[in-house]
């Protein structure tokens, strides 16, 4: 999508740059955290049981954005800092896009502070605010552009796949709200025999594996 702007930028590649090593410096964070949270969220996201992801069918969404309102007014993110969004490119390709959830989650290799983890029992990315220090690492590692920083707290935060509803029995409030199914969620085992998020203006999916598949028309 066009307004997607393309970031590949992996850790390793960050701190040879000597950007977050000069960063940490200056806010006054041991860049070895660096290096330590790498290596805990790397084994947390390999050790993960199952991992579930969304699935979108573009030739069934009818651009009505009853995913992003329902997930703004469940929430309360500001409208500059969405958890969801609709993306358009200038052709009217449309795609519904949160954070991905990735298999390899970009962002949690770079938090300093911990504030990631992948959760085992179904592959959910949780961020934690309470712990962000808003150095802003994940935003520029994320190719998705999914974490944001809040205005009102200047710390962090992204879709967590309505994971505390999920844990209740219930489901994801823009899935819910989708008129048409055209956005859904399942296994990515089964998801990914289907298709994956190899959609055009979008990074090369081998960078994150996101949990995610998108269904051009």
């Amino acid at each position: 999508m066009s307004q997607n702007k393309r970031i590949n930028l992996s850790r390793r590649t960050v701190i040879k740059g000597g950007v977050l090593l000069g960063t940490a410096v200056a806010i006054g964070l041991n860049p070895m955290k660096l290096v330590q949270a790498e290596e805990t969220v790397t084994s947390v996201a390999t050790n993960a049981k199952k991992q579930i992801g969304f699935s979108y069918d573009e030739g069934k969404c009818i651009k009505c954005k009853a995913c992003v309102l329902a997930c703004q007014e469940t929430y309360k993110w500001e409208k500059d800092t969405p958890w969801r969004t609709l993306l358009r490119s200038k052709k009217g390709d449309v795609l519904s896009m949160s954070c991905n959830h990735c298999a390899d989650p970009a962002c949690a290799k770079v938090c300093p502070v911990k504030a990631y983890t992948k959760r085992e029992s179904d592959g959910i990315v949780v961020q934690d605010s309470s712990k962000c220090v808003g150095c802003g690492y994940c935003l520029y590692a994320c190719p998705y552009h999914a974490p944001h920083i809040q205005k009102k707290t200047g710390a962090v935060s992204k879709c967590h796949f309505c994971y505390e509803l999920q844990d209740s029995g219930s489901g994801p409030r823009c899935i819910g709200a989708c008129p048409t199914q055209a956005l859904t969620m399942g296994d990515m085992k089964e998801l990914s025999k289907i298709g994956n998020l190899d959609f055009k203006g979008l990074p090369n999916p081998n960078i994150t594996n996101p949990s995610m598949i998108a269904i051009p028309k």
